[in-house]
This record gives structure tokens, C-alpha cells and sequence, in this order.
């Protein structure tokens, strides 16, 4: 019960925190701002260089504007080896999408996948399954490999 109310509060919070970003501040033409292509490439690159480096998706050191990256794979625990930004895709006006080549460490496979970058202060790195997640108000997987299954073993000894 605890853990279905955590995730639904955090689901609420992300989800309310790109919907406001995505809605800008209410003034101007209506556009949220976007990051330029180069802010939008370099802060997808800090995050893979993160990664790969043996960091923690979330807020980044160091990172100036800040970036703040959603990757529950990343999250989840797999271990990144190499990269590979191939293009920059067609998106909306209020984002920038990246095609990029993931060869993974842990565990072992090539995949090609798409991020979303936006925002400027910090500037929000999505992979293509979160960003998806989170605009349709979706609850996704755990992100973490904590918790997980002492947390169901302690919730329900504490129901009996």
C-alpha cells in the first residue's frame, strides 16, 4: 500500500512538473522554451557520459545549466559502454529529439533508441519510453532496484 502511494505521488509530481514545463509560464505565444540544438546536444551527451562513466541518472553534477535525466533502464541498472548520437529528429516546438546507438555493458546488446530534450533551467533529458510515460500519466516500472521485494514482504506482514 505504501509503495503504490509513493509511486502514484512521484508519478503525480513528475508528471505535474512537465505538464507546467510544457506549458511555459503563461506569457508570450503560448510556446514553452526550448532548448537550442547545441544546449539540447550537450546535455544529452553530459547524461550518456554519466552513464557511461558508472553515474546516477537524476540530477548531474557539474552541469551548467542543470540537467536533470529520466532513463529507467539506466535507473534500473544497466550498465552503459558506449554511445552513439546518430541525428537529431523532427519534434515539437517545445523539445529536441535524438536519435542514438546504446551499446550496453550489462546486459550485453546493441539497441537504437530516441531522446527528448527540454527545457532550459534545468534541461530534461527523457528517454523516448519515460517522456511517453509521463505525458500520458502512466505509472511506469519501479526505477530502482532497492526496496522492491523486502518492501512487499514488510507490507504484507504488516497486513496480517
Amino acid at each position: 500500500m505504501l509503495r503504490t502511494c509513493n509511486l502514484a505521488r512521484s508519478a503525480i509530481f513528475t508528471t505535474t512538473a512537465l505538464l507546467l514545463l510544457l506549458a511555459g509560464g503563461g506569457c508570450g505565444n503560448g510556446v514553452s522554451a526550448s532548448p537550442s540544438d547545441e544546449a539540447a546536444r550537450a546535455a544529452l551527451e553530459s547524461a550518456l557520459k554519466t552513464w557511461r562513466d558508472g553515474g546516477k541518472p537524476g540530477k548531474l553534477a557539474g552541469t551548467d545549466p542543470p540537467v536533470e535525466v529520466h532513463d529507467t533502464p539506466w535507473s534500473q541498472g544497466e550498465r552503459l559502454g558506449a554511445y552513439e548520437i546518430l541525428k537529431k529528429e523532427e519534434a515539437g516546438a517545445t523539445e529536441k529529439k535524438f536519435s542514438v546507438r546504446l551499446t550496453l555493458a550489462k546486459p550485453e546488446r546493441t539497441e537504437d533508441v530516441q531522446y527528448h530534450v527540454l527545457g532550459l533551467s534545468p534541461v530534461m533529458v527523457f528517454r523516448d519510453q519515460d517522456y511517453q510515460r509521463n505525458i500520458n500519466m502512466e505509472d511506469g516500472p519501479k526505477t530502482s532496484k532497492s526496496g522492491g521485494a523486502s518492501q512487499r514482504r514488510k507490507s504484507t506482514a504488516s497486513q496480517r
